[in-house]
């Protein structure tokens, strides 16, 4: 059996997202067997939680348990997975993994992605559940330190108050199960010159600023018929999608310049959890593919202090 989430604890610190925060200092005389049921977990002056347990105790075996459940829908195996983690070292405190003071990061619910105890702890859960889960020291290591991590479950899809929609605008349905947006774009008509900002589900998360980080899930179409070098398309066709359970959630940095005009001025004010609809003109995004359109769901809103 792998080490427990041994993926994705590379993954996530091969991204650099390890933060600092005190710790214990681990006492060599104690080396009684510990138990996940005596570590507490705590707040921060961060927006990380805190670990509190007795330094230096010994864990045998990979332990999980569910600190709460969510009210979301229940995951289910192959889905994709977005995971804020804060891990620290038992034998000290020293933090291993932080994704919560930045984004959280994306995952396929495997086995051979999350570590089986994990997995198996997952899917008893729904969306919006906090999991703490232990692993002891590889077999082959007597170097490594016993973890333990805290792991919340994050939507990928947009969570927020429905808002009714604007007259005159592409129709927006989504897919009961997954979230996932199509749309009908009506009569053929000429397409807006402007950006045209819609909110169709309103979310009560952080509200995306100047130099915010973002985790989208998105689609976006091609309002009409057209092509250029890289091919041809017909109105209503899809440009490109980060739903498909092979991809995953999109980061980006607003007014950065990192995505076209029209993202970075129709996501400024924006909140997390909310569904937002695009209407793109060639001015605002890309020239040779006419106007288009995006629905995007804002999943994780991150604000660094300056």
């Amino acid at each position: 059996m792998p080490r427990l989430a041994a993926i994705a604890l590379a993954l996530v610190l091969s991204l650099g997202l390890a933060a600092c925060s005190a710790g214990s200092s681990p006492d060599a005389s104690v080396t009684a067997a510990g138990s996940i049921d005596d570590i507490v977990i705590g707040g921060s002056d961060t927006l990380a939680p805190s670990l509190e347990f007795v330094p230096g105790q010994q864990y045998s075996k990979e332990q999980a348990r569910v600190v709460w459940n969510g009210d979301g829908d229940f995951l289910e195996d192959g889905q994709p997975l977005l995971l804020d983690i804060y891990g620290a070292s038992l034998d000290d405190g020293t933090p291993l993994i932080n994704t919560y003071d930045g984004l959280p990061r994306s995952f396929l619910l495997a086995p051979e992605v999350v570590g089986d105890t994990l997995y198996d702890t997952l899917l008893d859960v729904r969306v919006g559940a906090r999991v703490l889960v232990v692993a002891p020291p590889s077999f082959d290591s007597d170097t490594e330190p016993p973890i333990a991590m805290v792991v919340d479950v994050l939507p990928v899809r947009a969570t927020g108050v429905d808002v009714e929609p604007v007259a005159g605008l592409p129709a927006v349905t989504l897919d009961p199960l997954t979230g996932e947006p199509s749309i009908d774009l009506g009569e053929e008509e000429d397409p807006p010159t402007d950006l045209v900002v819609s909110t169709l589900i309103l979310g009560s998360g952080p509200q995306i600023q100047e130099g915010s980080y973002v985790t989208v899930n998105y689609t976006g179409w091609y309002w009409s018929d057209g092509s250029d070098d890289e091919g041809e398309w017909s109105r209503g066709d899809v440009l490109d999608s980060s739903w498909p359970v092979e991809m995953a959630p999109f980061e980006l940095q607003i007014g950065k310049g990192q995505v076209i005009r029209g993202w970075d001025e129709g996501l400024l004010d924006q909140t997390a959890g909310s569904q937002v609809l695009l209407v793109v003109p060639a001015t605002y995004g890309y020239i040779a593919k006419g106007t288009l359109v995006f629905v995007v769901d804002i999943l994780d809103v991150w604000n660094p202090e300056v």
